[in-house]
């Protein structure tokens, strides 16, 4: 066997010194530790609620903390983890609840002229992707039987079908 540098002797010891004080602590102070701690747990665990259980009763809840208690129980009305996709449907259910209802669009009609599709909508005629002549609302995608128009602020989507 090659004879062990420097370096390498170092290594080792300090790798035998861990593996002694772990096995002293695993064998030896683990057990004896735990027993220790075992026997004095219940007295100080006693101390601890008698202790609480006089704070507890010295202390009167006032006006703020049932205040505040009550508040913590009531249901939330918005969460604010939402990720974005979520709080727009929520957004678009309040407006739907809150608001009148959107813009009247009316699809009338369907023209496709080789590759351009176009809807009638409100009498004009428009292409997947312009915006609409009522503000705030994008026509995204022309079909023969419906149209999908979203609403810029909320994001919320639409499909309107065709009336002849």
């Amino acid at each position: 066997m090659k004879k062990l540098n420097t370096r390498q002797m170092i290594i080792l010891a300090v790798a035998t010194v861990a593996v002694l004080y772990a096995g002293y602590e695993l064998l030896i102070a683990g057990p004896s530790a735990k027993k220790a701690a075992r026997a004095t747990a219940p007295v100080e665990e006693k101390a601890v609620l008698s202790a609480l259980a006089s704070d507890i009763m010295s202390n009167k809840a006032t006006a703020a903390d049932i205040y505040v208690a009550q508040r913590a129980e009531a249901p939330w009305s918005k969460n604010p983890f939402w990720d974005k996709a979520s709080y727009r449907a929520f957004a678009q259910k309040e407006e739907i609840k809150g608001a009148p209802e959107g813009p009247k669009v009316v699809y009338s009609g369907y023209v496709e002229a080789g590759t351009r599709k176009m809807a009638i909508i409100n009498g004009w005629e428009y292409e997947a992707g312009q915006a609409l002549d009522v503000e705030g609302y994008l026509l995204k995608k022309v079909t023969p039987s419906r149209v999908l128009i979203i609403n810029r602020t909320t994001g919320g989507e639409t499909y309107v079908p065709i009336q002849e």
